[in-house]
Protein backbone atom coordinates (compact mmCIF):
# COMPACT_ATOMS: atom_id res chain seq x y z
CA UNK A 1 0.00 0.00 0.00
CA UNK A 2 1.25 3.49 -0.83
CA UNK A 3 1.24 6.51 1.47
CA UNK A 4 -1.86 7.85 -0.28
CA UNK A 5 -3.79 4.68 0.60
CA UNK A 6 -3.72 3.17 -2.88
CA UNK A 7 -2.69 -0.41 -3.62
CA UNK A 8 -0.34 -1.82 -6.24
CA UNK A 9 0.26 -5.47 -7.08
CA UNK A 10 3.84 -6.46 -7.90
CA UNK A 11 4.08 -9.55 -10.12
CA UNK A 12 6.98 -12.03 -9.97
CA UNK A 13 8.47 -10.50 -13.14
CA UNK A 14 8.53 -7.06 -11.48
CA UNK A 15 5.49 -5.68 -13.30
CA UNK A 16 3.52 -3.27 -11.12
CA UNK A 17 -0.26 -3.23 -11.54
CA UNK A 18 -2.50 -0.63 -9.87
CA UNK A 19 -5.54 -1.87 -8.03
CA UNK A 20 -7.39 1.36 -8.86
CA UNK A 21 -6.02 4.01 -11.21
CA UNK A 22 -8.64 6.49 -10.03
CA UNK A 23 -10.45 6.76 -13.37
CA UNK A 24 -14.18 6.21 -13.87
CA UNK A 25 -14.50 4.17 -17.05
CA UNK A 26 -17.06 3.04 -19.55
CA UNK A 27 -16.91 -0.62 -20.55
CA UNK A 28 -14.94 0.22 -23.69
CA UNK A 29 -12.45 2.28 -21.67
CA UNK A 30 -12.04 -0.53 -19.12
CA UNK A 31 -11.48 -3.06 -21.91
CA UNK A 32 -8.78 -0.85 -23.45
CA UNK A 33 -6.98 0.22 -20.27
CA UNK A 34 -8.02 -1.83 -17.22
CA UNK A 35 -6.78 -1.77 -13.67
CA UNK A 36 -7.30 -4.76 -11.36
CA UNK A 37 -10.47 -3.32 -9.85
CA UNK A 38 -12.02 -3.05 -13.31
CA UNK A 39 -11.77 -6.83 -13.76
CA UNK A 40 -14.13 -7.34 -10.80
CA UNK A 41 -16.33 -4.26 -11.24
CA UNK A 42 -19.07 -6.07 -13.17
CA UNK A 43 -20.33 -8.97 -11.03
CA UNK A 44 -20.83 -12.35 -12.65
CA UNK A 45 -24.18 -13.91 -11.77
CA UNK A 46 -25.00 -17.59 -12.05
CA UNK A 47 -28.50 -19.01 -12.08
CA UNK A 48 -31.22 -19.44 -14.72
CA UNK A 49 -30.20 -18.34 -18.21
CA UNK A 50 -31.67 -14.96 -19.05
CA UNK A 51 -31.40 -12.40 -21.83
CA UNK A 52 -28.80 -9.69 -21.16
CA UNK A 53 -30.14 -6.22 -21.98
CA UNK A 54 -27.62 -3.86 -20.32
CA UNK A 55 -24.86 -2.89 -22.83
CA UNK A 56 -22.38 -2.61 -19.95
CA UNK A 57 -23.14 -6.07 -18.55
CA UNK A 58 -20.14 -8.09 -19.78
CA UNK A 59 -18.68 -9.63 -16.59
CA UNK A 60 -15.28 -11.16 -17.30
CA UNK A 61 -14.52 -9.52 -20.63
CA UNK A 62 -12.21 -7.03 -18.89
CA UNK A 63 -8.80 -8.66 -18.37
CA UNK A 64 -5.37 -7.41 -17.28
CA UNK A 65 -3.16 -9.27 -19.73
CA UNK A 66 0.05 -8.77 -17.75
CA UNK A 67 -1.55 -10.77 -14.94
CA UNK A 68 -2.71 -13.52 -17.30
CA UNK A 69 0.74 -13.88 -18.83
CA UNK A 70 2.21 -14.54 -15.39
CA UNK A 71 -0.64 -16.73 -14.13
CA UNK A 72 -0.81 -18.89 -17.28
CA UNK A 73 2.69 -18.97 -18.87
CA UNK A 74 3.15 -20.69 -22.21
CA UNK A 75 5.39 -23.30 -20.56
CA UNK A 76 2.31 -24.68 -18.81
CA UNK A 77 0.52 -25.79 -21.98
CA UNK A 78 -0.30 -29.50 -22.00
CA UNK A 79 -2.72 -32.00 -23.56
CA UNK A 80 -6.11 -33.13 -22.29
CA UNK A 81 -8.54 -35.70 -23.69
CA UNK A 82 -12.10 -34.38 -23.39
CA UNK A 83 -15.05 -36.33 -24.83
CA UNK A 84 -12.78 -37.91 -27.42
CA UNK A 85 -11.11 -34.62 -28.38
CA UNK A 86 -7.40 -34.02 -27.87
CA UNK A 87 -7.19 -30.48 -26.51
CA UNK A 88 -4.23 -28.22 -25.85
CA UNK A 89 -4.88 -26.33 -22.61
CA UNK A 90 -3.00 -24.85 -19.70
CA UNK A 91 -2.14 -27.35 -16.97
CA UNK A 92 -4.07 -25.27 -14.43
CA UNK A 93 -7.37 -26.02 -16.17
CA UNK A 94 -6.85 -29.77 -16.66
CA UNK A 95 -8.39 -30.82 -13.33
CA UNK A 96 -11.32 -28.36 -13.61
CA UNK A 97 -12.10 -29.57 -17.13
CA UNK A 98 -11.93 -33.19 -16.01
CA UNK A 99 -14.49 -32.37 -13.32
CA UNK A 100 -16.66 -30.62 -15.91
CA UNK A 101 -16.49 -33.77 -18.06
CA UNK A 102 -17.59 -35.90 -15.12
CA UNK A 103 -20.57 -33.63 -14.52
CA UNK A 104 -21.54 -33.68 -18.19
CA UNK A 105 -21.33 -37.46 -18.39
CA UNK A 106 -23.89 -37.64 -15.61
CA UNK A 107 -26.46 -35.84 -17.75
CA UNK A 108 -27.66 -36.18 -21.34
CA UNK A 109 -25.67 -33.65 -23.39
CA UNK A 110 -26.74 -35.23 -26.67
CA UNK A 111 -24.62 -33.97 -29.59
CA UNK A 112 -23.18 -30.97 -27.76
CA UNK A 113 -19.72 -32.49 -27.21
CA UNK A 114 -19.37 -34.17 -30.61
CA UNK A 115 -17.60 -31.14 -32.08
CA UNK A 116 -15.68 -28.33 -30.37
CA UNK A 117 -14.43 -25.10 -31.91
CA UNK A 118 -11.18 -24.50 -30.09
CA UNK A 119 -9.11 -24.22 -26.94
CA UNK A 120 -5.53 -22.92 -27.25
CA UNK A 121 -5.25 -20.43 -30.12
CA UNK A 122 -2.77 -17.57 -29.83
CA UNK A 123 -4.68 -14.70 -31.37
CA UNK A 124 -6.33 -11.37 -30.66
CA UNK A 125 -10.01 -10.98 -29.88
CA UNK A 126 -11.92 -10.43 -33.13
CA UNK A 127 -11.97 -6.76 -34.07
CA UNK A 128 -9.40 -5.74 -31.41
CA UNK A 129 -5.68 -5.71 -30.64
CA UNK A 130 -6.24 -7.38 -27.24
CA UNK A 131 -5.15 -11.01 -26.69
CA UNK A 132 -7.95 -13.56 -26.53
CA UNK A 133 -8.20 -15.70 -23.40
CA UNK A 134 -7.66 -18.61 -25.80
CA UNK A 135 -4.06 -17.41 -26.06
CA UNK A 136 -3.49 -18.63 -22.50
CA UNK A 137 -5.10 -22.06 -22.91
CA UNK A 138 -7.86 -21.37 -20.37
CA UNK A 139 -10.90 -21.27 -22.67
CA UNK A 140 -13.00 -23.81 -24.53
CA UNK A 141 -15.48 -23.11 -27.33
CA UNK A 142 -18.41 -25.37 -28.10
CA UNK A 143 -19.46 -26.07 -31.68
CA UNK A 144 -19.74 -22.67 -33.37
CA UNK A 145 -22.42 -24.03 -35.72
CA UNK A 146 -24.73 -24.62 -32.76
CA UNK A 147 -24.10 -21.39 -30.85
CA UNK A 148 -24.44 -17.61 -31.11
CA UNK A 149 -21.95 -14.72 -31.37
CA UNK A 150 -22.87 -11.05 -31.38
CA UNK A 151 -20.54 -10.17 -34.28
CA UNK A 152 -22.38 -12.64 -36.54
CA UNK A 153 -25.77 -10.99 -36.05
CA UNK A 154 -26.93 -7.80 -37.76
CA UNK A 155 -28.19 -6.20 -35.66
CA UNK A 156 -26.91 -8.08 -32.60
CA UNK A 157 -29.70 -9.44 -30.42
CA UNK A 158 -29.03 -11.68 -27.44
CA UNK A 159 -30.20 -15.26 -28.05
CA UNK A 160 -29.04 -18.69 -26.92
CA UNK A 161 -29.42 -22.42 -27.56
CA UNK A 162 -26.88 -23.82 -25.05
CA UNK A 163 -28.69 -25.92 -22.40
CA UNK A 164 -28.75 -24.72 -18.81
CA UNK A 165 -27.22 -28.01 -17.61
CA UNK A 166 -24.06 -27.46 -19.68
CA UNK A 167 -23.67 -23.91 -18.39
CA UNK A 168 -24.18 -25.10 -14.81
CA UNK A 169 -21.53 -27.83 -15.18
CA UNK A 170 -18.86 -25.40 -16.36
CA UNK A 171 -19.73 -22.69 -13.85
CA UNK A 172 -19.58 -25.19 -10.99
CA UNK A 173 -15.89 -25.74 -11.80
CA UNK A 174 -14.78 -22.12 -12.14
CA UNK A 175 -15.62 -21.29 -15.76
CA UNK A 176 -17.59 -18.24 -16.80
CA UNK A 177 -19.86 -18.35 -19.86
CA UNK A 178 -20.00 -15.84 -22.71
CA UNK A 179 -23.77 -16.17 -22.75
CA UNK A 180 -23.82 -14.03 -19.59
CA UNK A 181 -22.59 -11.09 -21.67
CA UNK A 182 -24.53 -8.41 -23.54
CA UNK A 183 -21.88 -8.93 -26.24
CA UNK A 184 -22.84 -12.59 -26.26
CA UNK A 185 -20.53 -15.45 -27.22
CA UNK A 186 -22.52 -18.50 -26.22
CA UNK A 187 -19.93 -21.04 -27.40
CA UNK A 188 -17.31 -19.61 -25.02
CA UNK A 189 -16.30 -20.89 -21.58
CA UNK A 190 -13.32 -19.32 -19.79
CA UNK A 191 -11.58 -20.31 -16.56
CA UNK A 192 -12.06 -17.37 -14.18
CA UNK A 193 -12.63 -18.83 -10.71
CA UNK A 194 -12.07 -15.44 -9.07
CA UNK A 195 -15.27 -14.14 -10.68
CA UNK A 196 -17.26 -16.99 -9.11
CA UNK A 197 -15.75 -16.59 -5.62
CA UNK A 198 -17.96 -14.50 -3.30
CA UNK A 199 -14.81 -13.43 -1.43
CA UNK A 200 -13.71 -11.52 -4.55
CA UNK A 201 -16.91 -9.51 -4.94
CA UNK A 202 -16.47 -5.77 -4.61
CA UNK A 203 -18.48 -4.27 -1.79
Amino acid sequence: MHDDGTWTAVLPDGTRLPWDDGRKKTLDEALASPDLEDTLARPYRRGPIRAIVDPGDDPGRVRVDALFRVAYPRAGITTLHFFGHRLRVHAKVVAPLERVAARLRAIDVGPWMQKLSGTLVVRNIAGTTRPSSHSYGISLDLDSARTQFWRWDRPPHWHNTVPQAIVDAFEAEGFIWGGRWYHYDTMHFEYRPELLDPACELR
